[in-house]
């Protein structure tokens, strides 16, 4: 297989930042106005303060609170998943120019939208001069959290012709907000997510870019049978987060997880740098004291938490960068991210010499 760098990394975020403290009594007002039982409004409350607990912030479009229909929440993800294209399409277009570099395929990927023509297509027209009419246009849907890996995972398998692929990732989940329901799993997704957009430059040498990351291994596991629903759609006027159980999930999670790095133990036990796909604290810290890793491991990914919130697909890319930049030539990141399907992603990055 041809060896693949990732020789850039580009980011977008809405406008909109979003803390902890802020949604808190927007959210509590929602809840006291619901139809049901006194002990259900104090049991959803109780557990929406759990989940914004802490100094946390999240990026989110304008009018999130105020989405009601199917209607109004996919022209918002439409809208906004055309203006994060354009910043990442500026970013992209000013680093191709000075290296006159044509793209060979675009892989994007989504889960908090659904739009014909795909993002691929849109950011195809903005980027007329980098992208011709004989380039490949790929777009993935529905594989959740795990999009971002999946779609690098994708483009590191395409044959050497390809010489310059852009993997991009669009989510924008306050677009499934629902503050009308009394499902505990449905305020879990309500307090968690954060919108978000990235972009990789993949090519199949690493003689541009300032600080290029070889793709030394991505390792898949999928855990259909056992864990089929645990992730999954729920549906009201539009699509909404839903967990097989709230109360067993994080343990769940966990215990594929660490399946999964048991396995590949060898390619990352002696490596200090991790991007993790930050699903939750509580379950960042217990994987971390289960495997052992020091706190200064996690730094980065619980970093991100607490500015961008759960980004879905998108947040591991932005992860990725902020380690690319702190860590030294020969050195190597691992990546873990998991998501719908049940599925589970280790990876590795090693920075090489442009």
């Amino acid at each position: 297989m041809t060896s693949r760098y990732i020789n850039h990394i580009f980011t977008a975020v809405p406008e909109k930042i979003w803390s902890n403290q802020a949604m808190l009594p927007h959210f509590e007002q929602a809840i006291q106005q619901l139809d049901i039982a006194d002990n259900k409004i104090e049991n959803l409350l109780s557990s929406i303060r759990y989940f914004l607990v802490g100094k946390r912030n999240r990026y989110t479009i304008a009018d999130w609170l105020h989405l009601d229909d199917f209607k109004s929440r996919a022209r918002a993800f439409e809208k906004n998943a055309d203006q994060l294209l354009e910043q990442l399409a500026t970013q992209i277009s000013n680093m191709a120019e000075a290296k006159n570099n044509q793209i060979d395929a675009v892989i994007t990927t989504t889960s908090t939208g659904n739009l014909m023509p795909g993002l691929s297509y849109r950011l195809a027209k903005k980027l007329p001069h980098l992208i011709n009419e004989t380039s490949i246009l790929l777009d993935l849907g529905n594989v959740g959290c795990t999009g971002g890996i999946k779609a690098l995972n994708c483009a590191n398998h395409l044959d050497e012709s390809f010489k310059n692929i852009l993997v991009i990732s669009v989510e924008i989940p306050s677009t499934l907000i629902n503050i009308k329901s009394e499902k505990i799993d449905i305020w879990q997704g309500n307090c968690t997510f954060g919108d978000g957009a990235a972009a990789l430059w993949i090519s199949n040498t690493a003689n541009f870019g300032e600080q290029p990351l070889k793709i030394e291994k991505i390792h898949t596991v999928q855990k259909s049978i056992e864990g089929l629903d645990l992730i999954k759609w729920g549906y009201d006027n539009y699509y909404t987060f839903n967990v097989d159980n709230e109360k067993t999930f994080n343990k769940d999670v966990r215990i594929f997880l660490t399946q999964t790095l048991q396995a590949t133990e060898s390619s990352w036990k002696d490596n200090p740098h991790w991007a993790i796909h930050p699903a939750g604290i509580a379950l960042l810290m217990r994987l971390s004291r289960k495997l052992g890793l020091p706190r200064e491991a996690m730094k980065a990914t619980t970093g991100h938490y607490e500015k961008h919130s759960n980004m879905s697909s998108a947040g591991i890319l932005h992860i990725i960068r902020s380690i690319q930049h702190q860590i030294e030539v020969d050195e190597a990141i691992n990546l873990i991210t998991m998501g719908a399907g049940f599925s589970v992603i280790y990876g590795c990055l090693r920075k090489v010499t442009p």
